[in-house]
């Protein structure tokens, strides 16, 4: 099958590890152009990869027509590069989240649609590979049907929600939340992301079977002191699933769970059943498995698609996201997360603000946009930026989409 044209827009920290991961990804991808609103930054990209360097999106379309562009700028810019990509008929990944408010994600969603491009959402934690063995544990009724789903970690936001939506496999149909700030010496994280200010938020998702998901978010990458929130339970009517809730942690991961036995004669205590890895001598990881007794499925096994490149654990959801939208426009089909996903996600985000704005009062889902909101996020974007994010797409493009 024939590589498909593949260009970055935006050459960041995200982006280059998006740029590394396409570039494994030979049988699927030929990269033909790195764009950066600064030209220091795309040129780093494209020598990497031997391709030509652009500042310009609009010059980087006319002169290398790409099937595929990977959208990794800021996020209150994604609307920006999406809708323009859309009129020009070019199908797009978008690092997540989707766009900064309803208004904008259904620009985006609508632009796709009338113009014929698949837009995906670069939605990458339900793909990591832990992620992706647990949902097949759930989807096998290891553990009975779930009903509870908790997780405690430095950042929730759409990516845990994401992920707390998967192992629910239902429908989120209302959001109360609880938030609160208080100011802290100013400091940049590892990520050089800027803090002034610390918040501890706490959502209650309501889903449609009934089910409960509950997040707690706390200090950001533990810094100040604070101690770490690290866990993430699901919870079925048979047992539970422990991991770590972090994406880039390995290893530790258990399924917790009663034979009948075990419900008849020990007072329903759970064995404890390890996750287990198995690399090829190359240090590839090649699965992910667990033995459980034979009345409970026996070995269960979750396969890496990827376990004949040298794509490592921590890069397989990335490549399964690129190779997603890639797939979407050979076939026709949809993508593996698409803009409407994306946009339920950040919508749970959205809840949660409105709840805390309204005395913790549960907010029903699905979300239409609020003038305000969106009213809000332009005059912000006027002033950082000196241009309208929506009435001139052309004219927007040329802000500085340089992600630190």
């Amino acid at each position: 099958m024939p590589q498909l044209k593949y260009a970055l827009i935006g050459h960041g920290r995200r982006g280059s590890a998006h740029l590394s991961t396409a570039a494994a990804l030979k049988d699927t991808y030929e990269i033909v152009a790195v764009c950066d609103a600064h030209k220091e930054s795309a040129e780093a990209g494209a020598s990497r990869v031997g391709v030509k360097a652009y500042s310009d999106v609009r010059k980087m379309v006319d002169e290398t027509s790409p099937d595929v562009c990977d959208v990794a700028v800021p996020v209150q810019l994604h609307h920006i590069v999406s809708c323009y990509l859309s009129r020009r008929g070019i199908s797009h990944n978008v690092e997540t989240g989707l766009s900064s408010t309803l208004g904008l994600m259904d620009m985006m969603i609508t632009d796709a649609a009338e113009n014929g491009v698949k837009l995906q959402t670069s939605e990458n934690f339900p793909f990591v590979p832990v992620e992706q063995f647990v949902c097949k544990l759930i989807h096998e009724d290891v553990i009975g049907m779930v009903h509870k789903c908790y997780r405690l970690f430095s950042t929730t936001g759409y990516h845990g929600l994401a992920a707390i939506r998967c192992r629910m496999n239902a429908v989120p149909t209302s959001v109360s939340s609880i938030g609160h700030s208080m100011p802290v010496v100013p400091y940049v994280d590892r990520a050089k992301r800027d803090f002034n200010s610390e918040s501890l938020e706490f959502y209650a998702i309501d889903f449609a079977s009934g089910g409960i998901g509950i997040a707690m978010v706390g200090n950001k990458n533990g810094c100040l002191g604070r101690n770490k929130l690290v866990g993430f339970e699901t919870c079925g009517e048979r047992g539970t699933i422990i991991t770590n809730g972090n994406q880039g942690a390995i290893g530790g991961e258990t399924v917790n769970v009663c034979t009948d036995k075990d419900i008849s004669q020990n007072a329903g205590r759970a064995q404890t059943y390890e996750f287990q890895r198995e690399y090829s001598e190359n240090k590839v990881l090649q699965r992910i498995y667990v033995e459980l007794p034979k009345s409970l499925g026996g070995t269960i096994e979750w396969l890496n698609p990827y376990r004949n490149t040298q794509i490592s654990e921590g890069g397989i959801s990335l490549a399964t996201m690129l190779d997603g939208i890639a797939t979407a426009v050979r076939e026709g089909t949809q993508p593996i997360w698409t803009g409407e996903m994306g946009r339920a996600d950040q919508e749970m985000v959205i809840a949660r603000q409105r709840s805390v704005q309204t005395n913790r009062q549960a907010i029903q889902l699905p979300l239409s946009p609020a003038p305000e909101e969106e009213a809000a996020f332009d005059r912000n974007f006027e002033k950082q930026f000196g241009v309208h994010p929506r009435e001139d797409i052309e004219k927007a493009l040329q802000v500085n989409f340089k992600a630190r």
